[in-house]
């Protein structure tokens, strides 16, 4: 009979202690996989969005609340610019690409962003075209709309179906519904991994229409002087591709001095995002993950040594019948490194199952697509330190019974 089978069978007959050490050290892996898979997949998929523009420029307020209402669609806008702005900023030679984005309304929570038809025109960094057509064409009309890939999955619109925009970024009950303005599906873009799915894209000119209609009204029920047929256009952002990314700074530091409004750098506004406020949360859950791993290694060592204590006699009669000191010692071993082992494997099965679970619900709200199975390589890095704190924690019950002695044992148990 191998060593493999004996300590098999010796940890079923003890299946209660068996399966609450199992337990103990399945949290604990759990929350180092949850906490380590996530942090990586966070990081990737905000640096994956934010890589996207080179600048977002917007009115003057806080550059991560622009960078996430703009590029996320997570926040409120700072305000807005001239349309001129955006005219001014197409004509830079160092701009290779650049598209204003107009806010307000939204659908099912899914935020209607006005833009220009050139907007999909966007490259991706290797210079291939970012925005892909799953069905259907873009917007020609300026009521027409195009879907993300996750908002008509969501909303179950289809090419040709209309629907009403609602007044404000959320849905709220109660909210104005625009019902003079009924939007048609022209087409939906095929998945980008992105926050972009998430979003309605529809003419910059059709936010302009809604919003100066929805002024003029007011203004008439207010007793007000009506607004021109024409006011002064704006965009709530504006997005920057530049030919090289190295002149960020420069053109940001003009925009800033030159203009009412401010220019943010995506990528260096997520990175200080992670660093200021996920970064610590991350690492006090990293603590709290060790801490747990330590309580399962300190578990395994105590059920060893207390089963060691327990079966001197079985194990004086295994070395009367011939087994030498460094197999029983092997047995003990092995049986660490079995309940280590299993713990590890489900710690691992359930902290990656839990983050699939979530990885619904966080793309529904955030538009991050996290990857629950992709393993990073901190993650391997801590379950082998974990493995590697299990085999300790074996060893010294296992150092014990080899230094015993037949005699002494039987002597002990009788």
């Amino acid at each position: 009979m191998s060593f493999l089978s004996m300590a098999l069978r010796y940890l079923r007959f003890r299946w209660l202690v068996t399966m609450l050490t199992v337990a103990g050290i399945m949290l604990g892996s759990a929350l180092v996989c949850t906490v380590l898979a996530l942090r990586h997949e966070s990081e990737r998929a905000l640096s994956r969005d934010a890589g996207l523009f080179d600048l977002v420029v917007g009115g003057k307020g806080s550059p991560l609340q622009l960078v996430l209402s703009s590029v996320y669609h997570l926040d409120s806008p700072t305000g807005n610019l001239p349309y001129l702005e955006y005219e001014r900023l197409q004509r830079d030679p160092r701009v290779l690409w650049a598209a204003p984005i107009g806010l307000g309304d939204n659908y099912e929570g899914f935020r209607i962003v006005g833009s220009e038809p050139h907007f999909f025109d966007l490259p991706d960094r290797d210079g291939n075209p970012f925005f892909q057509l799953s069905r259907g064409d873009l917007f020609e009309d300026r009521f027409e709309v195009v879907l993300g890939s996750h908002v008509a999955t969501a909303t179950g619109l289809d090419i040709g179906e209309t629907f009403f925009g609602t007044h404000g970024l959320v849905q709220v009950p109660g909210s104005e519904v625009h019902r003079d303005f009924p939007y048609r599906v022209s087409g939906v873009l095929a998945p980008t991994g992105t926050a972009q799915d998430r979003a309605i894209f529809g003419s910059l000119a059709s936010v302009w229409e809604i919003h100066e209609s929805e002024d003029r009204l007011h203004s008439a029920i207010q007793g007000m002087a009506q607004l021109g047929d024409r006011q002064e256009r704006e965009a709530t952002a504006i997005l920057i591709r530049l030919k090289t990314p190295g002149l960020r700074l420069w053109i940001a530091d003009e925009i800033r001095t030159r203009s009412d409004g401010i220019a943010a750098i995506p990528i260096n506004e997520i990175l200080r995002f992670q660093r200021g406020i996920v970064g610590p949360v991350q690492r006090a859950l990293l603590v709290v993950a060790a801490a747990v791993a330590v309580v399962a290694c300190l578990t395994v060592l105590t059920t060893l040594h207390q089963a060691a204590e327990r079966r001197r006699r079985d194990i004086a009669i295994f070395r009367s019948l011939g087994a030498v000191r460094w197999e029983v010692a092997a047995l003990v071993f092995t049986e660490g490194l079995l309940l280590t082992g299993v713990g590890i494997t489900l710690g691992l099965l359930l902290g990656h199952g839990g983050l699939a679970l979530a990885a619904g619900p966080i793309r529904d709200e955030t538009g991050l697509v996290l990857h629950a199975w992709r393993m990073p390589g901190s993650e391997v890095i801590a379950l082998g330190t974990m493995m590697l704190c299990g085999a300790i924690a074996s060893l010294f019950p296992a150092i014990s019974c080899y230094r015993r002695t037949p005699i002494a044992d039987l002597h002990l148990a009788d």
